[in-house]
This record gives structure tokens, C-alpha cells and sequence, in this order.
């Protein structure tokens, strides 16, 4: 999932720096299938746009989630939470993570193509980074960290001010870069204030939460009946929306932070833009421009040198032994 799509990284029982289990082959193609999962919801979210409408789209995708979700914590029976404090988290993360930014990146989609997107979305990382570095002083900037946040953010005005297709998409392309950092900021939030909370239950809070939020809106807005007409492809597109791409992909994430660990299993946030952009090309037929291609292949290169530092900076840590002076992440 693009960190974008992602319900925030939680802290589970075991530190998440540290791989805890083998590096087997089946292990490689369920974290090569997770990945592929996450970084084909935008071309999924364009196939079911031909049918549905965004609203309908977001709330039908969290409900089956939802439900999943319920179905596997009824099985694992996590303790649940058991202050009004922890709940009121919930809900308002069920707004800030899921409703209101799986909305705006839906109806973004209608304007801006599904490989533009996903390289906009991509961004969350860095946010997280800022976010936690001038915000909570809690990171510093390192000159490759800052060299490839400049080198990010310059490919994204490129890509979302070079746009020929009006100012409808530069809006909503600025709209997308926006929810990025909504998400970054709910990442921040989640680990800040749910982290004692077992982690599909915090992701099954959160949607479960998000579908709530959107209920009285698809109400409201008489959005509430699905159109009898939708074909086939805009039908499975849904499903495979909520079925893979929010429940399957959620069990998987935290499968493998409990087994690699987090920063091996965030890995799959770099490598989602290219799965987007493949399957919006190939298959959608979107033909970028010369001066969008640009763009996109600068964000990917800051996004990737930020990964790389990232990486390199928790390898570091791990290095040091306990009682140097710092603490693991």
C-alpha cells in the first residue's frame, strides 16, 4: 500500500526494527503479491469509477473490509480498548485515516490519471519524515535526507503544475499530495497515541470507524442505492478493492511486521509507484507526457534516495549496542 494506503505502523510485541523470521521464497511472493495488491488500487479505483460514484466506491470497499476484519478478530480476540480516551482516538482516526482522505484520493481519480496518482501519493514517507522531524524533533535532517525531500517535492510541483489538462486537475492533484500528508499525519497520530493496541485491531478500528463516518454522508447525498447497470469489471474492481486491497493487504502488512519487521516490510511503499504506473499504461492506455514522465521520474528518485537513507539510517541503529546512547526506532 502506498504508506498512503497504509492505517498507520503500529508498535507490536517485538521491536519493529528487527527481522524476527526467515526470508523463505513463499515469504518473497506473499510480500511480492501484498505489494502488488497496494499498488494496483488506483488502476482498480479507476475501473470501478466507471460505475460508481467515490462515495460509493470508499464505503462499499471499508464495509467488506469491515467485515473481514471483524470476522478475524472475533477468531484472534485481541483486548480491546478499554478507555473513552482510546475510543475517541478511534474515532476521530476513523475520519482523519480512512473516510475523509480515501474519499478525496477517490474522487481525485476522476481528474487525474491512476499512475499521476500514485506517484503524488508516494510521498507519505517524507511527510512522516517532516512531520517528525520539524514538528515533534524527534528526526534530523541529514544531507541526503535533505537532498532527496528537495529533490521529491521538486518533481511534484513539476508533475502537478505541468499538467496541460486544466486547472480542474491541477486541483486535484493538489489535492492528492494533500491527503499524503493527512495520512503522514495519521501515521504520526496512530503511533503517538493506539500504539498499545494490537495491531488489526487498531486497523480493524479504524475502518470499521471510517465506515461509520461515511454512512450518513452516502445517505445525505442519495448515493445510498448501487447502479443495478455496473458491469462485471466495475463490480470485481470493488470487491477486489475491499477484499484485497484493504483487508487482505492490512492482514499481510501486519504479518510481516511481526516477521521481518518494519523496515524491510516498508520497503513495499517504494515499489507500489511502479506497479501503478505499469498497470495505468499498459492496460488503462494512459500516455503521460513528456513533461509528466519528468516529473514522475524525479519523485521516484527522491522518494527512492529517501528510502535508501531511511534504510541506512535503521541499519545504523541496529549497529549500536545497547547503552551508546541512542535508542532503537
Amino acid at each position: 500500500m502506498t504508506a498512503s494506503f497504509q492505517p498507520g505502523v503500529v508498535r507490536t510485541d517485538r521491536p519493529h526494527h528487527a527481522a524476527t523470521g526467515p526470508v523463505t521464497s513463499g515469504r518473497i511472493a506473499l510480500y511480492a503479491l501484498m505489494t502488488t495488491v497496494w499498488g494496483s488500487s488506483f488502476f482498480f479505483t479507476a475501473l470501478a469509477l466507471k460505475a460508481f460514484t467515490p462515495f460509493q466506491i470508499v464505503f462499499v470497499r471499508m464495509l467488506i473490509a469491515t467485515l473481514i476484519l471483524g470476522g478475524i478478530v472475533a477468531v484472534i480476540r485481541p483486548r480491546w480498548p478499554r478507555t473513552a480516551a482510546l475510543w475517541g482516538h478511534f474515532a476521530l482516526l476513523g475520519l482523519m485515516s480512512i473516510a475523509l482522505p480515501y474519499t478525496l484520493l477517490t474522487w481525485a481519480q476522476v481528474w487525474v490519471s491512476s499512475s499521476t496518482a500514485i506517484v503524488l501519493s508516494s510521498t507519505t514517507p517524507i511527510f512522516v519524515f517532516l512531520i517528525a522531524t520539524l514538528g515533534l524533533r524527534t528526526e534530523t535532517f541529514g544531507v541526503t535526507r535533505l537532498v532527496a525531500v528537495s529533490i521529491a517535492f521538486g518533481g511534484v510541483a513539476l508533475l502537478t503544475f505541468a499538467n496541460p489538462a486544466g486547472s480542474s486537475n491541477l486541483f486535484w492533484s493538489v489535492v492528492i499530495v494533500v491527503t499524503s500528508a493527512n495520512y503522514a499525519a495519521a501515521n504520526v497520530y496512530t503511533k503517538r497515541f493506539v500504539s498499545g493496541v494490537h495491531p488489526l485491531l487498531v486497523a480493524f478500528l479504524q475502518i470499521g470507524f471510517g465506515t461509520v463516518w461515511l454512512l450518513p454522508v452516502l445517505l445525505f447525498t442519495g448515493e445510498w442505492q448501487l447502479p443495478a447497470d455496473a458491469g462485471l469489471i466495475s463490480w470485481l474492481a470493488l470487491l477486489e478493492l475491499g477484499v484485497l486491497g484493504s483487508a487482505f493487504g492490512y492482514v499481510m502488512f501486519f504479518y510481516f511486521i511481526s516477521t521481518w519487521g518494519s523496515t524491510i516490510t516498508s520497503l513495499n511503499t517504494y515499489l507500489q509507484p511502479l506497479v501503478g504506473i505499469a498497470l495505468g499504461v499498459l492496460v488503462l492506455g494512459e500516455r503521460p507526457g513528456w513533461q509528466a514522465w519528468l516529473g514522475i521520474g524525479i519523485v521516484l528518485a527522491g522518494v527512492a534516495l529517501f528510502g535508501v537513507s531511511t534504510f541506512r539510517a535503521a541499519a545504523a541503529r541496529r549497529s549500536v549496542r545497547p547503552g551508546e546512547g541512542r535508542a532503537a526506532p
